[in-house]
């Protein structure tokens, strides 16, 4: 059976907004995608991060709070399976059919940016949409709000969408299955990884007999051996888990570090420190050598730090306009 996919994010830091658009508009390293098919990707209603931030931007209402979700981010496909058998007419008709749902849903105007990736293994779409209500208020929680406003989002896309294109909606309860994965390897990372051991692969004593012994039947061992086999697995397939979660987890809090200045307000702080150090430096060279110097050569030294003084000012002044530029 083929599936309608509908998945959604929600965006709420403007760090988070503008490393999902330059993953969207391939201005960031993206391993799976293929670059040699990247110019295949369309895109609705930007071509760039800044262009599409903007338009975020500018749609946004003049108060709100500063922890709301600023922006949903949609992802709309199919099952692997359905693509690889349909025509390109079918595949833009159910990409046609989507935007019409999700405009019909948000309303146009909200939907800023739409991009059908033709990259990757399988196709799909990417929407960006600020969630206005119909005061114009921010109100994800209207749209994303709840288990069953989420069923009902789903059952809606599967029958106005998929279902003119002969694709199913998904089982009910996946999500929730998929959080039992989540917390199962969650728990996993806190027990030790099992081994093989030379007792496993050994057919153990049964019963110990007067002429002969007996032995675990081979099926046996293999069965246990293959138990074991997948203890580990799990162990292994865990660890890979938690550590994308991790390395994911970096990715965001270095964007949004670059993106709220903290890291160049770092950079900046540190040049500033060494230019002090060296105005220092530069002072207690001269006390040092004032010693024996006439009236008027003092006069000149005293001119010549005070100069010194202003080129170290101007410089840390270059600094700071430059770390102001807009990463």
């Amino acid at each position: 059976m083929n599936y309608a996919i509908l998945r959604t994010k929600k965006l709420k830091e403007w760090g988070n907004i503008c490393a999902s658009l330059e993953h969207n508009f391939r201005e960031r390293l993206t391993p799976n995608a293929d670059e040699n098919r990247t110019a295949q990707n369309i895109h609705i209603g930007g071509n760039s991060t800044d262009e599409v931030r903007k338009k975020i931007e500018d749609g946004l209402p003049q108060k709100y709070r500063a922890d709301c979700v600023k922006c949903i981010e949609y992802l709309i496909t199919a099952s692997p399976e359905w693509f690889g058998r349909v025509n390109e007419y079918a595949k833009q008709k159910y990409f046609d059919n989507a935007i019409e749902w999700l405009k019909e849903r948000h309303g146009a105007e909200n939907v800023k940016c739409i991009s059908i990736h033709n990259d990757e293994t399988t196709p799909h779409l990417v929407a960006y949409v600020v969630p206005l209500d119909e005061r114009g208020k921010l109100n994800c929680k209207k749209f994303l709000g709840g288990k069953k406003v989420l069923s009902d989002m789903q059952s809606d896309f599967a029958e106005r969408v998929g279902k003119k294109l002969l694709l199913s909606r998904g089982v009910e309860g996946s999500k929730a299955k998929h959080q039992r994965v989540k917390r199962f390897y969650g728990e996993l990372k806190n027990t030790d990884t099992p081994k093989l051991t030379y007792e496993d692969l050994r057919p153990q004593l049964l019963k110990k007999g007067l002429f002969k012994d007996t032995y675990e039947d081979d099926s046996v061992v293999i069965a246990r051996v293959n138990k074991r086999m997948s203890e580990i697995l799990e162990h292994k397939n865990a660890e890979i888990f938690n550590l994308k979660k991790e390395v994911k987890k970096l990715e965001n809090d270095v964007e949004s570090a670059k993106r709220d200045g903290r890291i160049r307000n770092f950079d900046l702080e540190r040049q500033n420190q060494a230019l002090k150090r060296e105005l220092t430096e530069t002072l207690d060279n001269h006390r040092l050598n004032t010693k024996g110097l006439s009236t008027a050569q003092l006069d000149a030294l005293n001119v010549h730090i005070e100069n010194e003084k202003e080129k170290n000012r101007l410089a840390w002044q270059q600094r700071q306009s430059k770390g102001g530029m807009k990463i």
